[in-house]
C-alpha cells in the first residue's frame, strides 16, 4: 500500500530579472526536452541501436494575475520599447512593439528567473527552482467583465556558458551557494 508522504501542493512566489513578477493563477509547467539522434545500422535494419544526445530545450508557463500597466511593461518590454514618444509631454511611458529588435539577440534580454515555494522561509532555497537566462514571451491577455484579467507568459530557458555544463540552463537547490563555474569534488 502507498503513502502520501510525497504529495505535495507548493505555492510558488516568482521573481525574474530581480524583481517579482506578482500574483499568479493556476499551475506553472517546466517543460524540459531532450533531443536525440537515433543510431541505426543496415545489418539490423530500423532497429534503433542507441540514441546520441545532441541537445536540451527548457521552458517554464505560467499565467499572471495581476495584469498592471507595469506588469505589462515587465514582460512585453523585453521584446519592444518602454519610454516616450517623440512630442510626448510629461513623465508618462508607453509600451511600443515593432521591429525596432528585430535580428537581435533575445539573451541581451534574459535574466534569472526563480521559482521560490512559498513555504519555504526565504533564505531556504532547498527547494528553488533557478534558471539562470530566461527570456519571457508573453502569450495571450484575457480581458473580461467577468473574472479577472490574466496574462500568459512562457519564459525560454537559454544556457549561460559562463556556468560549467552541468549547469548551464537551470538548477534545483540553492542557486545563490556558489558560481557554478564547475562541479564540486
Amino acid at each position: 500500500m502507498s503513502c502520501a508522504e510525497d504529495v505535495k501542493v507548493i505555492p510558488i512566489a516568482v521573481t525574474w530579472n530581480g524583481s517579482s513578477i506578482g500574483l499568479t493563477e493556476g499551475d506553472f509547467e517546466l517543460t524540459q526536452e531532450e533531443q536525440v539522434v537515433d543510431i541505426t545500422a543496415h545489418s539490423e535494419g530500423t532497429n534503433v541501436l542507441t540514441s546520441i544526445r545532441t541537445g536540451k530545450s527548457a521552458e517554464i508557463s505560467l499565467t499572471l494575475k495581476e495584469v498592471s500597466p507595469t506588469r505589462i511593461k515587465q514582460m512585453f518590454g523585453p521584446a519592444g520599447f518602454v519610454g516616450q514618444a517623440s512630442g510626448a509631454s510629461g513623465s508618462d511611458t508607453v509600451l511600443g512593439i515593432g521591429n525596432s529588435k528585430d535580428f537581435t539577440q533575445v539573451t541581451a534580454q534574459a535574466a534569472k528567473l526563480v521559482l521560490h515555494p512559498v513555504t519555504k522561509a526565504a533564505n531556504d532555497r532547498s527547494e528553488d527552482w533557478a534558471a539562470w537566462k530566461a527570456y519571457p514571451m508573453p502569450g495571450s491577455i484575457t480581458f473580461s467583465g467577468e473574472n479577472n484579467a490574466t496574462m500568459e507568459v512562457t519564459f525560454k530557458i537559454y544556457p549561460d556558458c559562463a556556468k560549467a555544463d552541468p549547469f548551464r540552463l537551470y538548477v534545483y537547490g540553492d542557486h545563490l551557494n556558489g558560481d557554478f563555474s564547475a562541479t564540486g569534488a
